[in-house]
């Protein structure tokens, strides 16, 4: 199948309902890559939340032995669960079907011996995707070439950047820009509590924080610039910025970033290895 050309004929099955399978199916579904019909949402552990997405985007709620009729199974649980997971559907894994999976740490090869040496395609998005703003790494498995890469970008292009990546790199990926947005968010936490124990009400400190990172992510987006070479244009010497940008550096800021890298990259290797 031409998937750039006939991706809104495929029927796509979720394995699993949560926060980042509800983020991909509001994507898919605003994005209008898939009919909502054709997309299904398999959970019989929490029926409750996908009868919440059929109720809000249209589609399907369906049953395991719904996935006999699905052309693509999207693996969107977490990894701890995979091996449960392969017991509970086993019996409607068949190796004609393309598998999607975004299990931190468990490899191509692991679902590819799962589900009887089909074709495998390993991503690491982020949950910016149902804004359609998503940073996305994914890596191809050994039975998978260019159609089914095809069919990642036909998936996720419309949901932000998505870049094919060796494999080995999916680990960094995910403590790049799949633990990425806590980052953020975790910054934005600190300035707003800064701001409040300088006074400040916490509801404008909390909107301040929020408006800043959201206009200093649209201007790195538009200028096409270095976010170096942009930090540098606004750090004027012996002002407020270069004051603020050097207590940072003696408080080590460079090493703690990446010491949280470091250490998002070692727990999805451990996951796999589980």
């Amino acid at each position: 199948m031409d998937y750039m050309k006939d991706i809104k004929e495929i029927k796509l099955a979720f394995l699993g309902s949560g926060f980042m399978a509800q983020a991909m199916i509001r994507g898919i579904i605003n994005a209008g890559t898939l009919p909502a019909e054709h997309v299904y949402a398999v959970n019989p552990v929490d029926p409750d939340t996908c009868v919440m997405l059929s109720e809000k985007y249209g589609i399907v709620a369906a049953m395991p032995e719904m996935l006999a009729d699905a052309d693509v199974i999207f693996f969107a649980i977490k990894p701890q669960t995979f091996p449960e997971a392969c017991e509970m559907y086993a019996e409607h894994f068949t190796s004609d079907k393309v598998y999607l999976t975004i299990m931190a740490g468990v490899s191509c090869a692991s679902v590819e011996t799962a589900t009887g040496g089909a074709r495998v395609v390993r991503f690491m998005p982020n949950l910016a995707l149902s804004v359609g703003k998503s940073a996305t790494g994914f890596c191809l498995g050994r039975n998978s070439g260019e159609e089914e890469a095809a069919l990642a970008r036909a998936l996720f292009g419309p949901l932000g950047e998505a870049r094919e990546l060796p494999e080995d790199m999916l680990s960094s990926v995910t403590a790049l820009s799949g633990s990425g947005p806590a980052y953020f968010y975790y910054l934005c936490e600190a300035l707003t509590a800064a701001a409040v124990g300088d006074g400040m009400d916490e509801e404008t400190a909390q909107s301040l924080a929020v408006q800043t990172l959201i206009g200093t992510a649209a201007l790195i987006e538009e200028s096409g610039e270095s976010p170096t070479e942009m930090r540098r244009r606004i750090t004027s010497k012996k002002g407020t910025t270069e004051a603020g940008i050097c207590a940072l550096e003696a408080a080590g800021f460079f090493d703690c970033v990446r010491e949280g890298y470091l250490a998002a990259r070692r727990r999805s290797d451990e996951l796999g290895k589980k």
